[in-house]
Order: C-alpha cells, then sequence, then structure tokens
C-alpha cells in the first residue's frame, strides 16, 4: 500500500480530521516519576497539543566524534543535540564510512538510553554493511516518497526497535518520526478515544492498530489498561508484531502526523519546516505516552487493571521485569551444540532441534528461547567466536552478550530483562525468601507470587552464568562494578 492508498481510507481520514479538530484543546495531566531521564519528575497541567512541548523533559547525553559529551533535557536543548546527531549520521553514511557510521549509531542509542540494538549494529559494521543497510532503507522510510510499505518486508528489514527506530528517524528528512513504546501508546490512546467519541458514525473497518510496549515501571501504556472497552495496542517484540511491521507503523503514523500539519498551524516557531514540526509532533506524543493516565478524563482510573499481571498471547508479561520461564544453565549448552551441526540458525528451527531431542513440548522449547531472542541477548545468527564466549560465561560472556564493556545503565525501554533479573535477585540478597517475594510485589517488579519466583530463578541463573552472583545467589565484586547503583532504593 502507498501513501495516498492509505490515507483516502474513511478510518484514516477520520482519524485524521479528530486529531486536528480535539488536539488544540484536549487536557493533560504529565505526572512522571524521578528517573535519571526526568531528575526532577514532573506534575503539571498541560491544555492543547503544543502546550505540552513546553514542558517536554528527556536529560540525557553522548559523546561526540571528538570525545566531547553533548547534554540536553529540554525541548530546544534536544532539537540542536539531535541536529548534530543527525548530522554525523548522515555525513557517515554519505561517506561510506563504516566506522564513523558505527559510532553515530551508537551516539544515538546512548542518547536514547536504549541498548538492544548494539549486537546487531556491530554485526552489521563486522560483516562491512552497515551503510550498505541504512542506505537500502532510507528511501523505503521517507515519507515523502512513492514507496510502497510491501517494500518494507523481512528482506529489507532485519530488525527493528527503540533504538533502530531513532536511527532511521534521524536519518530522513521527511520527518519520519521516532516509533517508541511511548509514542506508539499515546497514538493507540487517541485513536481508542477516536473510535469511542464516533460511535455508530464509524466505519466498520479498522485500518489502524498502532502498537505499543509495555514499560519499565507501573505507567501504562496500553489503552485497554485505562478503559476495558478499548481495543488492546499489539504488543512488540510478540508475534502480533513483527520487525517489518513496527517499520511500517513508523511510516504510516508520519504520513498521518503530516496529514494533520497540513490542516493546523502547529510548531511553526523559529519558521521550522515540515519535518521539524512533525518532530515536535512526535515529542508531544512521547510526554504522553509515558503514561496513558495523564489523559485527565482517564487519570483517576484503571488501578484495578494494575493490580494484576497482564499475559500477552506471547506468554510474555505485560509488566514488571518477569521473564518467560526458561532453564537459561541447562538450555544454553545444548544452543551451542545445536550450532555445530545445523545450517539454519533461528528461534523456529533450535526450538524444533530441542523439542525433539530433549523430549519436551514445542511450546517449552520456545519458551526456553527467550533469553536469546532480539529484546533479550539476540543471540540467533551470532559468530562462532561470540557465542563461544557467551557460553564460556563471566565478565566477559556477559561483555559480548550485551555488545559493550560500558557499566549497565537503566534503559528507556523494557529490554534486557533477563540482566534486570539478576540485578534484583543481588538487591534481595540480604532479605528471606518471603520477604523478597513481598518486596518484588509491593515495588511492582512482579505481580503475583508465581511471576516473583520466575523472575528469581531466571536471574539467578543469568546472575551465576555471568560472574555476577556467586554460589549462594549474593553480588559478586562484578556485580557492583556493573550495576552500580541502579535500581538502588533510597
Amino acid at each position: 500500500m502507498k501513501r495516498d492508498d492509505f490515507l483516502k481510507q474513511d478510518d484514516v481520514r477520520g482519524f485524521i480530521d479528530w486529531l486536528a479538530a480535539a488536539l488544540p484543546d484536549r487536557p493533560f495531566h504529565l505526572k512522571m516519576a524521578r528517573s535519571r531521564f526526568v531528575p526532577g519528575g514532573l506534575d503539571v497541567q498541560a491544555t492543547g497539543l503544543e502546550a505540552v512541548l513546553g514542558h517536554y523533559v528527556w536529560s540525557t547525553r553522548w559523546t561526540d566524534a571528538q570525545g566531547k559529551a553533548v547534554v540536553s533535557g529540554n525541548w530546544h536543548e534536544t532539537r540542536a543535540s539531535l541536529g548534530l546527531l543527525r548530522g554525523w549520521l548522515k555525513t557517515a553514511i554519505a561517506h561510506g564510512d563504516e566506522d564513523q557510521a558505527l559510532a553515530a549509531c551508537l551516539a544515538v542509542l546512548e542518547w536514547g538510553g536504549v541498548r538492544g540494538a548494539i549486537v546487531f549494529l556491530k554485526r552489521l559494521h563486522a560483516q562491512g554493511r552497515l551503510v550498505a543497510y541504512f542506505r537500502r532503507l532510507a528511501p523505503l522510510m521517507a515519507l515523502d516518497s512513492d514507496a510502497s510499505l510491501d517494500a518494507l518486508d523481512t528482506d529489507s528489514v532485519e530488525r527493528f526497535d527503540a533504538g533502530l527506530t531513532k536511527i532511521h528517524a534521524l536519518l530522513d528528512d521527511s520527518g519520519s518520526p521516532i516509533y517508541d513504546t511511548r509514542v506508539g501508546a499515546a497514538v493507540a490512546m487517541l485513536y481508542a478515544q477516536y473510535r469511542s467519541q464516533a460511535g455508530k458514525k464509524l466505519a466498520k473497518k479498522h485500518w489502524l492498530a498502532f502498537p505499543s510496549g509495555a514499560a519499565r515501571g507501573k505507567q501504562i501504556r496500553n489503552p485497554k489498561g485505562i478503559d476495558s472497552g478499548f481495543a488492546g495496542a499489539p504488543q512488540f517484540f510478540g508475534k502480533a508484531v513483527s520487525c517489518q511491521d513496527w517499520a511500517q507503523w513508523q511510516v504510516k503514523l508520519g504520513w498521518i502526523l503530516r496529514a494533520v500539519l497540513e490542516q493546523r498551524d502547529w510548531f511553526k516557531a523559529d519558521g521550522a519546516d515540515m519535518a521539524a514540526r512533525c518532530h515536535a509532533f512526535e515529542a508531544c506524543l512521547f510526554m504522553l505516552g509515558y503514561d496513558l493516565r495523564c489523559f485527565a478524563e482517564a487519570e483517576a482510573t484503571a488501578e484495578a487493571a494494575m493490580a494484576k499481571e497482564r499475559v500477552a498471547k506471547d506468554g510474555v508479561p505485560q509488566r514488571g521485569w518477569v521473564p518467560t520461564g526458561c532453564s537459561f544453565k541447562n538450555v544454553l549448552p545444548l544452543y551451542a551444540q545445536f550450532r555445530r551441526g545445523q545450517e539454519k540458525d533461528d528461534l523456529a528451527t533450535f526450538a524444533q532441534w530441542y523439542a525433539m531431542t530433549q523430549n519436551k513440548s514445542l511450546q517449552t522449547a520456545r519458551a526456553y528461547c527467550f533469553p536469546y531472542t532480539k529484546s533479550e541477548f539476540d543471540l540467533f545468527g551470532s559468530s562462532d567466536e561470540r557465542l563461544s564466549t557467551i557460553v564460556h560465561g563471566g565478565k566477559e560472556g556477559l561483555y559480548a552478550a550485551v555488545g559493550s564493556t560500558e557499566a549497565y545503565a537503566e534503559d528507556a525501554e523494557r529490554e534486557r530483562i533477563c540482566l534486570v533479573d539478576a540485578l534484583l535477585v543481588g538487591r534481595t540478597a540480604d532479605m528471606s525468601p518471603a520477604a523478597s517475594t513481598t518486596w518484588l510485589l509491593k515495588k511492582g517488579y512482579a505481580g503475583t507470587k508465581n511471576a516473583a519466583n520466575t523472575l528469581m530463578t531466571v536471574g539467578r541463573q543469568v546472575g551465576r552464568h555471568f560472574g555476577l552472583l556467586d554460589g549462594k545467589y549474593r553480588p559478586t565484586a562484578f556485580y557492583h562494578e556493573y550495576f552500580g547503583d541502579c535500581m538502588r532504593e533510597s
């Protein structure tokens, strides 16, 4: 499907018109907990979409090619920071410089507070095709091109996540938005409200099912968590949303944002062009998507929905830090064994092999693959050297697994759950089993006792394998070196 065909659908057209009419006067209550990205927290009222931009906050930094730290916090600073990042990235790609392209990409991830794509980017770099990959995708992601969404398929899109959406957005000159869990949550909520308010007048056909993902904490990023009458947003890293789907949604959202801005004169300060206005629009969605209770009429609801652990069809709980139950210490060496005798290395093939050789159900085998998936340690397709280092474990094994020797930093997205579980095991090392379970439930890291047990089991296995925990599951010197004060309660 091409842009004009997408935009002419009644449901899409109706949503665009509704956004243009509803957002200027919509009240929002922006309420964010204190974190490294929002140092002082936030609790303000805003009326209208444009007013939200004045409260934008994302306190972060990245290191440029000269080793200088670039710091930003509000929207004005962020816009300047992203301009520098965009220039570095586009210049490296234009010159075909693999090393500088990788450095710029890693800087984008540093700015965004996400690390999941590091292994993938370094793999492309090692293969000498990082530049070619982004050059091939760039015209397919452009909002003003004649490309069809169908071109964003399994042949062109190898991975998509909260880090890669930022890279693709910065490479684009037409305003392609960063589509992360927060932006996805906000637009999914707006669409749910549009469908609800339109009622019987609305076309029966749904063209829009904006995906989102779970938050790191107790925030709600799925419209169904606000109102049971709303359709649930498809979840990232599950069967419902492939990498290719995610890329296509970035383009579709960009088309919608441009269409709305063609009706409204929002974000025209300082002579901003359409691309800059699209990114300002995206920044507002980013703020609204932190917690969907910011939508004033929904603020007082949804606490009951938070009390119960919600599990998607793929088995991944949608809150807290509970992984899919898996036997990390037993399955990892078997995966290495599988790799030595197979030409095809992917989740489906390994799950079938494991089920057959270990006399397990295919469902169990797939669950045991959880630590190897793209949102965790991204093992499928690794080099033999990387896999061997990971299997050996210890400090070097962990560095190979995460693609970096830097100390752990709390990410902006809910990823590397297995690693966070090891962190939480260390944080509860001085507690009794009952007390640790109570603490995990109270803090929202798990929703049920069984979930807390699963969290602890996986955390212990992962922590011991990488030398973060000792034989009694207590923090080692490497644990303190790697995690520092992350997630430590005051």
